[in-house]
C-alpha cells in the first residue's frame, strides 16, 4: 500500500522586493528552497500553490502562471528575485513543474488565488506524476534527503500594497496593536494570523496575531524595529507551496 506525505513550505520574499512593483514572466520569484523528503526515490503527486494578492482595495488576484524547479542541490543559485535566471548551466535539476493560469480555480476566492495541478482544463497535469530523488549523501535528519526547490513567475505577478501604518512613527517594541489606512482598504482582505508583517525597507513590524477590523491589527508581542508613519506593510511570505508525495 502507498504511504502519502506531504511537506508545506512558505516562500520568503523581501518586503523590499514586494514593494518594488511585478514579477514579470521569466523573473525569479524563489531561489532554491529546501525540502526534506525520505531518503531513496518518492512520487510527487500533486502541488498546490496559494498566492496572496496585490496590496489593493477589493484586492486583485494574482492568476499567473509559474515554473517550479527541483534540484539535489543548490550549489548554483538560479540568480536574484525578481530578475530572469543566471545564463549558468544548472546540471543537478531533477525536475519541473508548470503551472498556467487554467489550473487556478475562478471562483473559489477573492483575495488568495489557489492553483493545483488537478485544476488545467486540458490533459497536461503540469509535469505530475514526477520521481524525485534526493542526494543521498545529504540531509539535516536521520533518513531523510535534501532536496531543493525554486520558483520562476510566469506571469506579472505582483505584490505592492498601500496597506500603510496610520500612527506617528513609534520604536522598537512600543506598540502591539498597529492602526492602519489605505485608500478603500481592509486589511483583514490580505494578512491572516501567523503572518510575518514587515514594512518596505524590511523593518521587522512582528508575527500578526489578529487582524481585529479593516483598519486595526494587533501582534502576538510589540513591533521588533522601529517603525515610520506611513511605512507600507507586508506578508514576508506570499507564496504558499504544498507537494503531496508516495513514497
Amino acid at each position: 500500500m502507498g504511504k502519502y506525505f506531504s511537506i508545506t513550505k512558505k516562500i520568503e520574499i523581501a518586503a523590499s522586493i514586494q514593494h518594488a512593483g511585478a514579477f514579470g514572466a521569466g523573473l525569479i520569484l524563489s531561489d532554491w528552497v529546501p525540502l526534506q523528503i525520505p531518503k531513496g526515490s518518492s512520487c510527487l503527486k500533486s502541488v498546490t500553490m496559494l498566492v496572496r494578492p496585490k496590496g489593493d482595495a477589493s484586492p486583485t488576484q494574482n492568476i499567473f502562471g509559474a515554473e517550479i524547479v527541483f534540484s539535489t542541490t543548490n550549489t548554483t543559485s538560479l540568480g536574484t528575485v525578481r530578475t530572469a535566471p543566471d545564463h549558468v548551466p544548472f546540471p543537478d535539476t531533477i525536475g519541473l513543474v508548470e503551472f498556467t493560469t487554467g489550473n487556478f480555480a475562478t471562483n473559489v476566492y477573492n483575495s488568495t488565488a489557489i492553483a493545483s495541478t488537478g485544476m488545467q482544463g486540458n490533459d497536461n497535469e503540469g509535469g505530475v506524476p514526477l520521481i524525485l530523488t534526493g542526494d543521498p549523501t545529504t540531509g539535516d535528519n536521520v533518513g531523510y534527503d535534501t532536496i531543493y526547490m525554486g520558483i520562476i513567475a510566469g506571469g506579472a505577478m505582483r505584490f505592492d500594497s498601500i496597506n500603510a501604518v496610520n500612527e506617528t512613527g513609534f520604536a522598537a517594541g512600543a506598540q502591539t496593536v498597529i492602526t492602519m489606512d489605505g485608500s478603500g482598504m481592509d486589511v483583514r482582505e490580505h494578512f491572516a494570523a501567523g503572518d510575518i508583517l514587515h514594512a518596505q525597507d524590511d523593518a521587522v513590524l512582528g508575527t500578526l496575531l489578529s487582524a481585529d477590523s479593516a483598519t486595526q491589527l494587533t501582534l502576538t508581542a510589540a513591533n521588533t524595529d522601529a517603525i515610520a508613519e506611513d511605512d507600507i506593510i507586508y506578508n514576508l511570505h506570499p507564496v504558499t507551496v504544498i507537494l503531496g508525495f508516495e513514497k
